[in-house]
């Protein structure tokens, strides 16, 4: 069961960062400075396509809240029992070094099968872990293409759909994947350093339009 857990969320994560990554694919084909060019991008053409992309940045943090809604439940169970497995296991192997007794093969049988059921325990949570953290990496990747446009040489409409979709990332930043919203899933968990794009960004409340 735990592989069926695994392997189907892995499944449904990977989707869902291949989908963010071509967006942001997308955001790259539009001109450095967002401004038309007569024989390749027209106005409507780079407000058509910035509009498209940010319509379809909010259907993916939709499924990702659906997906929340979905597997949240599942999620909190998978990970606490794997957390009890992990300790249990750890208990199993130190209190065999502290029983003596004629049974050494077994004793060493024991340790190894509950340090391979550690070990598993660990790959899947940090496969998990890893993957929603790959999303929200791409997720909010969109904001250091943003923060790199002069918003008051921009024509009206490109200037708020830049607007538009500053205010639509930092909604969705509240938007994590949680375990049943019992605590958020992501790397933090694990360590305490915590994600940003580049080391000089603020979190997408804080964010300043260079005017």
């Amino acid at each position: 069961m735990d592989y069926v857990v695994v392997i189907s969320l892995c499944f449904f994560l990977q989707n869902v960062y291949v989908r963010f990554q071509t967006l942001n694919d997308l955001w790259k084909c539009l001109p450095a400075d967002l401004v038309p060019f007569s024989d390749q991008w027209t106005h409507i053409e780079i407000v058509i396509l910035m509009e498209n992309t940010r319509l379809l940045h909010a259907e993916l943090c939709d499924l990702l809240k659906m997906f929340t809604l979905g597997y949240g439940t599942m999620l909190l169970s998978f990970f606490i029992f794997s957390f009890n497995n992990m300790l249990f296991s750890v208990y199993v192997v130190l209190n065999s070094y502290e029983l003596s007794g004629s049974n050494a093969n077994t004793n060493v049988f024991k340790n190894m099968l509950m340090l391979s059921i550690y070990a598993q325990c660990v790959t899947f949570l940090m496969s998990i872990i890893t993957f929603v953290s790959f999303i929200n990496k791409k997720r909010l990747e969109m904001i250091s293409y943003l923060r790199l446009y002069r918003i008051s040489i921009l024509h009206l409409d490109i200037k708020r759909q830049i607007k538009m979709f500053m205010n639509q990332i930092s909604v969705c930043y509240s938007d994590q994947i949680s375990a049943f919203g019992f605590f958020d899933i992501n790397l933090n968990l694990v360590t305490s350093w915590n994600y940003n794009i580049d080391t000089n960004e603020r979190s997408p409340y804080d964010i300043e339009t260079k005017q």
